[in-house]
């Protein structure tokens, strides 16, 4: 038999043991743990949107149960970042800053605020300024340019080839030899766009070259060519050249409907995905029907960027109004010179520029 004093050791053993046991289990307990919230999906066909985690690793011991692992809301307000800085002068002495949409609204959110201010500085930009805006942001002398957009890694259609449509202001304030000048000089700067031989079409390589169509407008508007007419710059430059003067007023809104219309199959327009689709306009003053006509430019934006160069003196109400007329950012659309000689030193400076620069004016297609 065992003795006594070996049965209080064996029990004492024996609860040491329950309670080490015990110890230790309480000691082992592992919470659950989850991987951080992935982004919010789209918002789905019923308004909602949706994130998920994953278990990383289950709870055990009586650990910490997982929390949930979807969330789903209704609705969520625009979000966007600080304002940039102000720009340099531009345009009619004009600086702009812009602010870009992080998260889109959507449900009952709050709406999108304004993306884009405008201020007056007073300080008309020199032509040297201008000049250089226009090379910059409408030649694109040192883009690289892709066929289309499937060999692009830009994100931005800034480096495609382009579908352009050329509106001419010959209303009657422009006057016969100032209209000239005007065909003269828009002739050389569309030689001047990149690649090198912009509009030469390349057989066997729809997106490796330019389009050009044109409209010429005053009480009515004459389609003077579309994207299908002519298939050389040589040809499009001797086209705009040949352009007669209309005289009349200034009915901007049918020129820009009349636009709108050239983007499409039957016109030689070509995949919106795989060109840049733009409009480039030239103006000396505001039009006949101011909130048509800027009804009408919204629209055409929709499917264009539109460009403007705006030559002559502007009221305050003319230079509000056309500066509406031309795409975001504005600092980078907007163009203004004060005369038409002023135009013609413009394009003197373009050139200069592109004869000193040689062969790295333009980035060749790949």
């Amino acid at each position: 038999m065992i003795s006594c004093y070996y049965k209080v050791n064996l029990l004492f053993i024996c609860l040491m043991i329950t309670e080490t046991w015990s110890f230790w289990k309480k000691s082992s307990k592992v919470d659950c743990s989850v991987t951080p919230w992935s982004p919010w999906s789209l918002v789905n066909s019923a308004g909602h949107q949706t994130r998920m985690r994953r278990i990383m690793r289950y709870p055990q011991n009586g650990g910490q149960p997982c929390p949930s692992l979807t969330e789903t809301k209704d609705s969520a307000d625009c979000t966007v970042t600080p304002w940039s800085t102000w720009s340099a002068e531009f345009g009619f002495g004009q600086q702009s800053r812009i602010r870009t949409v992080v998260t889109q609204p959507f449900g009952t959110g709050k709406q999108c605020p304004v993306l884009e201010e405008i201020r007056n500085t007073g300080i008309f930009p020199s032509v040297n300024v201008t000049a250089k805006n226009v090379q910059n942001f409408f030649a694109r002398p040192n883009g690289n340019y892709f066929r289309d957009a499937k060999e692009s890694t830009q994100s931005q259609n800034l480096h495609l080839s382009r579908d352009l449509v050329i509106i001419m202001d010959s209303s009657g304030s422009i006057l016969s030899h100032r209209f000239k000048v005007a065909k003269e000089q828009t002739a050389k700067l569309i030689g001047l766009l990149c690649p090198n031989n912009p509009f030469d079409k390349i057989p066997g390589f729809p997106y490796q070259y330019n389009q050009a169509a044109m409209l010429t407008f005053s009480s009515e508007v004459v389609e003077n060519f579309d994207f299908n007419t002519y298939n050389t710059t040589a040809r499009i430059q001797n086209a705009i050249n040949s352009v007669i003067y209309l005289d009349g007023t200034t009915d901007t809104k049918q020129a820009f409907d009349q636009a709108r219309g050239l983007f499409l199959p039957s016109k030689g327009v070509r995949d919106a995905t795989r060109v840049k689709r733009e409009v480039l306009i030239l103006t000396d003053g505001r039009s006949n029907n101011p909130s048509q006509t800027l009804a009408a430019v919204k629209k055409l934006k929709l499917v264009a960027d539109v460009y403007g160069l705006m030559i002559g003196g502007f009221s305050k109400a003319g230079m509000n109004e056309v500066t509406q007329y031309v795409s975001s950012p504005i600092s980078e659309h907007l163009f203004c010179i004060e005369n038409f000689q002023q135009l013609r030193d413009l394009l003197e400076l373009i050139e200069a520029t592109k004869t000193n620069a040689k062969e790295d004016w333009c980035a060749p297609f790949n």
